[in-house]
């Protein structure tokens, strides 16, 4: 790990009086899953993301994206005059994001279909298989009265149904809309790329230009947070039914989860005009369809590519 990490420690030490934009501490992570880089500018970053490869905002050989997640959006980005280019590295920080959220959530869904296949040849679950079936009944909101092995056939269909990837052309065209491609102050304060709501509280950021005084936007650490947050509810909440509905059926006929084919069966109430055909405007204007079948690669892979090159 410490051969990998050299070369962007030094990159660091180079650009060092750059990054430290609002007095805020730059921070560098190397972690199992990837690296997570917190108070970064734009031209930092993109030294970052050029020294693995990470050049264009979508085109990558193999279509393997490196694991270099950005905690917030760059202190400076928000006075990127040029829209092209903010709206393309836009799509850059977001695309490692949506790829890992659809990782974790698919990582999810392995020990449910593992419980699945127990059920349908007459085994039974363990008491901590029944507790993480629970756990998971939970989080994915899904209630139902009934008991014993009824029960946990109930729960793991509908599970099954829930716990499911989202395409991140979606997580990042949603994110776009909402935030004004990561422009908006709720991000800047709060990392809210989807301006999800709290109610009756305090706690978050006050809206400018709202006279209702009965919620606020929450506040998250991460963008990753606001992201799986956002997936999770697009996988729990009654709005979205129909979406999940589409996505199940597509599973069954083993079509792939592209967000243009799905797009549509968004119901999230946004007061935006024509939010579906914004969405789907974005994702085909932008090609983000091609993130949908793409995937993560490890850091250890593009540092062994850079050196071979």
């Amino acid at each position: 790990m410490k051969n990998i990490a050299r070369p962007l420690f030094l990159l660091i030490a180079l650009f060092f009086s750059v990054a430290r934009a609002d007095d805020k501490a730059f921070d560098m992570k190397f972690e199992p899953a990837g690296v997570f880089i917190r108070n970064v500018n734009v031209a930092v970053m993109q030294k970052i993301f050029e020294d693995y490869g990470y050049q264009d905002y979508l085109y990558m050989p193999d279509w393997t994206y490196p694991p270099l997640f950005l905690d917030n959006m760059p202190t400076d980005f928000a006075s990127v005059t040029d829209k092209d280019l903010r709206n393309k590295l836009f799509i850059q920080i977001l695309a490692p994001l949506a790829l890992y959220v659809n990782e974790k959530i698919l990582l999810e869904r392995v020990p449910l279909m593992e419980m699945k296949q127990k059920l349908q040849n007459d085994g039974s679950l363990t008491k901590e298989e029944r507790q993480k079936l629970e756990a998971a009944a939970v989080k994915y909101d899904i209630f139902t009265r009934m008991q014993g092995t009824d029960r946990e056939h109930i729960l793991l269909d509908e599970l099954l149904r829930r716990v499911d990837g989202v395409p991140p052309s979606i997580l990042i065209a949603v994110a776009a809309a909402e935030s004004n491609w990561g422009t908006a102050r709720e991000v800047a304060l709060g990392n809210a790329l989807y301006k999800q709501k709290v109610w009756y509280t305090d706690e978050g950021i006050k809206p400018l230009d709202d006279t209702d005084d009965s919620y606020r936007i929450k506040i998250y650490p991460t963008l990753l947070a606001a992201m799986e947050e956002y997936a999770l509810k697009i996988n729990s909440d009654i709005n979205f039914k129909s979406f999940r509905d589409v996505r199940y059926y597509r599973r069954y006929y083993s079509s792939p989860l592209r967000g243009n084919a799905m797009v549509h069966n968004l119901v999230l109430g946004s007061p935006l005009e024509n939010y579906a055909g914004l969405i789907s405007y974005t994702i085909t204007f932008y090609d983000l369809v091609n993130i949908d079948e793409a995937k993560l690669g490890s850091i250890k892979m593009f540092m062994e590519k850079k050196e071979e090159s």
